[in-house]
């Protein structure tokens, strides 16, 4: 697995935290959480253009998440 791919899959994660962020704010900004499912979906795709397959995608990204969790050990 690319290097690539493992930065696009955490940013991807790293947006998804925002938009659960931005959601449970008493007054969510809908312009802020309009522009980060944009720039979650714009990552999602690159994604998909480096790992096609749905089905290898959700297995690569399982990949990355584990070497990211124990690396962080």
């Amino acid at each position: 697995m690319t290097n690539l791919i493992e930065r696009l899959i955490a940013a991807h994660q790293l947006i998804n935290r925002e938009i659960r962020r931005e959601l449970a704010r008493m007054a969510p900004d809908a312009l802020r959480i309009r522009d980060l499912k944009k720039r979650r979906l714009a990552i999602k795709d690159r994604l998909f253009r480096h790992v096609p397959d749905a089905a290898e995608m959700r297995r690569v990204a399982r990949i990355a998440l584990r070497r990211r969790a124990v690396a962080a050990i």
